[in-house]
């Protein structure tokens, strides 16, 4: 069934199709390549996340297949950025992974946003069923349900499966270590040995703790008519139940005669299952193997375990390395022994035979039968190191007869150049005495090499004096190999850990001991290997404000025995603040009893700084709006206000005791009209009108003023950089940037100081975004104001922006000046920042973008005449009854026929009923038709009609950013009678195309 429909999905969906493969190993890419191109696709491929997300930038595949873990950019977050571009965002994802379970990698793959799931290893036929579905878009197995976007709960559940993921194969990577460091201190310290029965004796010793077994039998077979030669034992007398001499029992005839591991679980069963004696205590799992050297069998090796725990496939191939070891040592020493026991024979009869050539010739042959059955490479030397013998296992790993190699320079014949000089001199040791365990690698006569470790004896005479050397030689090529491979994997792991920035701890409790890795050490300022390791420590290493909880949090995870999850600030030596992110897993024993923890830690300082920062322009644009909401039906009061006040003092006589009355009212108006605009400013809706300037004559042309407002005790100096780019702001609201700042500085001095105004061309790149959230990379014209004053504490610096907030004393300030100045860079999209330090002096830096390319614009100039009077027809539109009276009563007096209407439909049947109307003034925001519609209404109607737009703010289409489009006229709320007059004097005699609609 499988196989058919494979077949089928092939041939429904046989299309060419571009698939991007992201997995960091090369033979995963090699595989899904050669895959996928022999059905016809054209196949991208990339080494990690970064790579993979910007081929699938620039070639838009149609099918996406990821790796989790990879360096540089993991497959979690190459998914999310694929989500969130909207080019990729709803290209199919496959995710194929071997480091989850099938559930666990279900589950992650929808939670951050893929599509379908493969896990490593997968058979041809399982990728293509699932590649053709992907293309098709169908549904069937591997296929999730409509990819989510990622959110905090898949950010959680993805760390705690990776925690899961690194505590399980940080486990294992111990233990492996551990294990591979006792399978090789038992080979060196058995090797050595050349009595069989205490070499027996050892390996039981030594393997019964390497495997928790309760005890270990080792057995020793004649295979001639299968009867046990020798025994050991480590843990129980196993001499009650079997001998030497009795036939070999129960299943280990098995082992001996398969040569193969056998193992087991007999829980609840007596030993009589497995065929051995009835008195046998009761067995619960056993593990066996033979013992054995690549040509012979000599016996077994059991270990049994009667506390509960079974024997895994990772014992049974430890065990087969044990025995192959300890076969090769037992064969040496059985060899040795039995070469010992013929020399002495030897010796015997020498002394009973005339013919000493002849013996000697007769017991070489011997000899040499012997040695050419041992599975060991044999090879003697004179002092000279010429091969004065090799037995047959050395002739064919080294590819020459015994009589090619005898009489030959062993060190230049079989040992490679680079190390000859140094394998010289330890040739030299070796005569003089010094019989260690050596290792170094054999030359071929194909050019191969080979990694031997060596033991030695040396060979004497009669006179005991040193004729030669006997080396004893083990082929370890293999097993080297595999210490690499277990080095690479570790440095691989660790590589992996250091790439992410992922700290790691170990807490065992049985001592009480605390591991950190040195990520984790540099996450607390600590230098490498200086945590001292208890938790005491730890709990120093956190800020004291955050101790408690931290300790509650451990706590209750250790009752419950469960995950823990705490955020927590880090002091480090020097004074340093960071944010850490610690994820632990506590593990009980059955008595409830806490026996280990392990977990990971993330530096998360930058994360919540952005996160700060986005809450407070949060906090800001809410505040701004309000303001702004406030500033504009403010201006619509005071329009009337300031316009009903000009009106009575254009018809009282000068010498009206009223008209004093009135200029309190005017000068109360003007100055709530003032803080409007400073309202408007803070929120970044006040409508400016820019242009090109240059920063250093703005400075410059302030300074006399700065000069008369700061005073003579403060000193202001000037460091302008020449050949500064242009900036395009509103002048005023830049000069108004100035003194504000120039104010808050003098204030923070009052017995007197310094003032400084730079300017200087900045660039900010990349990583400057990252620590301040609404700056774009890119050029900038950078405005520095510095003080020598009282400085603010870090508790000021974070409110310091916000309205109403002052540090001075009630009556002194409104609490908007730095809120104004604030509202005016983020309007022109500029940023800026503050850094002081208590009795330090402060400075601002603001950034304005820079407008260097940008061509300069000379406005229209109008034409000389009359500013206020016309007799032209004019067509107000203004929802407030008071306001369009008032409007109506100033362009009468001014001379102008003037029409008005409350609403568009008004304003568009007298516009229809008048054969002429020279200007449109109309309010931007009304009930039904808007300002701008109203326009767009009547310009279909009369291409020629000019207009006019009045507001206090908005944010319809008339204003982008607070910045008019070009060719729209626009009269600011509150206006006065000049001021109007002034504006329809303007559009009526500027020689400009009238404006459209926006």
């Amino acid at each position: 069934m499988g196989g058919s429909s494979c077949t089928a999905t092939s041939s429904r969906h046989n299309r060419i199709a571009t698939i991007l493969v992201v997995d960091d190993l090369s033979a995963n890419r090699a595989f899904l390549g050669a895959l996928l191109r022999e059905q016809g696709h054209r196949l991208l491929e990339a080494a990690d996340g970064a790579q993979g997300l910007a081929a699938a930038q620039a070639e838009r595949p149609d099918l996406v297949i990821t790796d989790v873990l990879m360096p540089v950019m993991d497959g979690f977050e190459f998914v999310r950025q694929l989500r969130l571009d909207p080019a990729t965002s709803g290209t199919p994802v496959v995710l194929y992974t071997a480091t989850y379970s099938a559930r666990d990698a279900r589950d992650l793959a929808h939670s951050i946003g893929a599509s379908y799931v493969l896990t490593k290893p997968a058979k041809a036929e399982e990728v293509l069923a699932v590649v053709g579905r992907a293309l098709a878009g169908g549904s069937g197995q591997g296929e999730l349900p409509e990819p989510s976007q990622p959110t905090a709960d898949a950010d959680r559940e993805y760390l705690g499966l990776l925690s899961d993921r690194l505590s399980e194969k940080s486990g294992d990577l111990r233990s492996a270590n551990a294990r591979l460091r006792a399978l090789i201190n038992i080979g060196l310290e058995l090797a050595s040995e050349r009595d069989p029965e205490r070499l027996l004796e050892n390996v039981c010793l030594a393997s019964r703790d390497l495997f928790g077994a309760s005890y270990v039998t080792l057995g020793i077979v004649d295979l001639n008519d299968r009867t046990v030669v020798r025994v050991a034992t480590s843990g129980m007398d196993a001499n009650a139940w079997i001998k030497p001499g009795d036939p070999v029992a129960g299943f280990f005839a098995q082992v001996i005669g398969e040569r193969r591991t056998f193992r087991g679980e007999y829980a609840g069963e007596n030993a009589a299952g497995l065929q051995w004696p009835a008195n046998h205590p009761e067995v619960r799992s056993f593990l066996a193997a033979p013992i054995a050297s690549p040509g012979l069998v000599f016996g077994w090796i059991c270990f049994v375990g009667n506390e509960g725990r079974a024997f895994t496939q990772d014992d049974e191939d430890l065990v087969m390395a044990l025995s192959g070891q300890v076969g090769r040592i037992y064969e040496g020493s059985h060899f040795f022994a039995l070469a010992k026991k013929r020399a002495e024979e030897l010796e015997g009869e020498i002394l009973e035979r005339n013919g000493v050539e002849e013996i000697l010739r007769i017991e070489r042959d011997r000899s040499q039968r012997y040695l050419d059955t041992a599975q060991v490479m044999l090879v003697a030397l004179d002092l000279r190191g010429k091969v004065t013998l090799a037995n047959r296992y050395a002739c064919s790993v080294l590819g020459w007869t015994a009589e090619e190699l005898r009489g030959v320079d062993w060190l230049e014949t079989c040992i490679p150049a680079r190390i000859r000089e140094s394998t010289r001199g330890s040739f030299q040791k070796l005569l003089d005495g010094d019989l260690s365990i050596v290792e170094n690698p054999v030359l071929t006569r194909s050019g191969e090499e080979r990694l031997f470790q060596w033991r030695n004896t040396l060979i004497r005479n009669d006179g005991d004096q040193i004729v030669g050397v006997l080396s004893s030689g083990a082929d370890i090529t293999e097993h080297s190999l595999a210490v690499e491979a277990l080095r690479t994997a570790e440095e691989r792991m660790r590589f992996a850990l250091e790439s992410a920035n992922v700290g790691i701890w170990d807490m065992d409790y049985s001592s009480g001991k605390l591991r950190w890795s040195e990520t984790l050490e540099a996450q607390y300022g600590l230098a490498p290997k200086s945590f001292t390791g208890t938790f005491e420590a730890f709990i120093a290493c956190i800020h004291p404000d955050d101790r408690t909880s931290v300790v509650a949090e451990v706590e209750a995870a250790i009752q419950a025995g469960s995950d823990f999850s705490v955020v927590h600030r880090a002091s480090w030596p020097d004074g340093t603040i960071r944010w850490l992110n610690g994820i632990g897993r506590v593990r009980l024993d059955e008595q409830g009893r806490p026996v280990r923890a392990i977990g990971i830690s993330m530096d998360v300082t930058g994360r919540r700084a952005l996160e700060e920062q986005f809450h407070q322009a949060q906090k800001m644009e809410a505040i701004g709006r309000l303001a702004g909401g406030v500033a504009h039906d403010f201006n619509n009061l005071l329009t009337a206000i300031l316009g009903y006040c000009e009106l009575l003092l254009t018809d009282l006589d000068p010498l009206d005791p009223r008209r004093a009355d009135i200029e309190e009212i005017q000068g109360a108006g003007e100055s709530a009209a003032r803080l409007t605009r400073q309202l408007l400013a803070f929120s970044r809706r006040q409508i400016v009108e820019p242009t090109l300037l240059d920063l250093n004559a703005v400075v410059t042309g302030v300074h006399p003023i700065l000069t008369r407002l700061i005073g003579e005790d403060v000193k202001i100096e000037l460091g302008l950089q020449s050949g500064l780019s242009t900036v395009k702001a509103d002048r005023g609201q830049v000069e108004q940037i100035i003194l504000n700042l120039a104010v808050n500085a003098r204030d923070a001095m009052p017995k007197g100081g310094t003032l400084s105004l730079e300017t200087a061309n900045v660039e900010l790149d990349e990583n400057y975004p990252k620590t301040h959230l609404s700056v774009r990379p890119g050029a900038y014209v950078a405005l520095t104001v510095t003080d020598t004053g009282s400085g603010m504490t870090a508790a000021v610096q974070d409110r310091l922006f916000e309205p109403f907030f002052t540090t001075k004393e009630v009556g002194r300030g409104t609490g908007l000046g730095l809120a104004t100045v604030h509202g005016i860079v983020n309007q022109i999209g500029g940023s800026i920042n503050v850094y002081s330090e208590l009795n330090r002096g402060t400075s601002f830096k603001v950034y304005f973008p820079s407008a260097a390319n940008e061509p300069a614009v000379e406005a229209p100039t109008p034409s000389k005449g009359p500013a206020h009077t016309g007799t032209q027809t004019v067509l107000v539109v203004e929802d407030a009854e008071g306001l369009r009276d008032l409007v109506r009563r100033l362009l009468e007096r001014q001379g102008y026929t003037v029409l008005v209407a409350s609403n568009a439909d008004d304003a568009i049947q007298m516009f229809e009923a008048t054969e002429t109307i020279d200007v449109l003034l109309t309010d931007v925001v009304m009930p039904g038709a808007s300002g701008p519609e109203l326009t767009r209404r009547l310009i279909e109607k009369r291409p020629g009609l000019r207009v006019i737009y009045m507001s206090g703010y908005t944010e319809e289409a008339i204003v982008q950013h607070g910045v008019l489009k070009p060719g729209i006229a626009f009269l600011h709320k509150p206006f006065t009678a000049d001021s109007l007059g002034r504006k329809i004097r303007e559009v009526l005699e500027l020689e400009l195309v009238p404006a459209g609609a926006p």
